[in-house]
């Protein structure tokens, strides 16, 4: 048989393969598989993924979920909104008021860089980005010829 026609060598190998028997799973991994199965074939639908739930299940499971979230929204504009709500955030506001603080100086410094950026041309910004992209592929390259050489260096003493 000859080894340069790539077919020929794919239909043989292909025989070879299909010739071999088939491997049996060990006697003891059978029994624990099969036994995981019917353990899982065996639970309740409430037990088992949401999937496999009954449609009026699902359903209602969804309308509860719904409900909840709902009755808790509500629960918090109510409680946002009594007269009591201003009064705890007065105070808590006094013990966070250094979170003010840094909010303003972040939102200052963050104008202050925006006002930078805006000042750069484009084309700087372009040309950084080439630059950089340049010394990514250059550094590549290194490292491709250097392990070139290496390699090379050891295959031939």
């Amino acid at each position: 048989m000859s080894t340069n026609d790539p077919e020929k060598l794919e239909a043989s190998i292909h025989r070879l393969l299909r010739s071999l028997p088939d491997r049996k799973a060990p006697a003891s991994l059978e029994a624990r598989v099969l036994g995981e199965l019917s353990r899982r074939a065996a639970l309740p639908w409430w037990r088992k993924s949401y999937a496999y739930w009954p449609l009026a299940a699902r359903a209602s499971f969804v309308a509860a979920s719904a409900l909840a979230a709902a009755l808790i929204v509500s629960g918090l504009f109510i409680l946002l909104r009594s007269p009591g709500a201003t009064a705890f955030a007065s105070g808590v506001s006094q013990h966070f008021s250094w979170l003010v603080l840094s909010r303003e100086l972040f939102a200052a410094a963050s104008d202050r860089v925006r006002a930078v950026a805006a000042a750069i041309p484009p084309l700087w910004i372009y040309g950084a980005a080439g630059t950089i992209a340049l010394c990514y592929a250059t550094l590549a390259a290194i490292c491709a010829a250097t392990y070139r050489t290496l390699t090379f260096a050891r295959q031939n003493p």
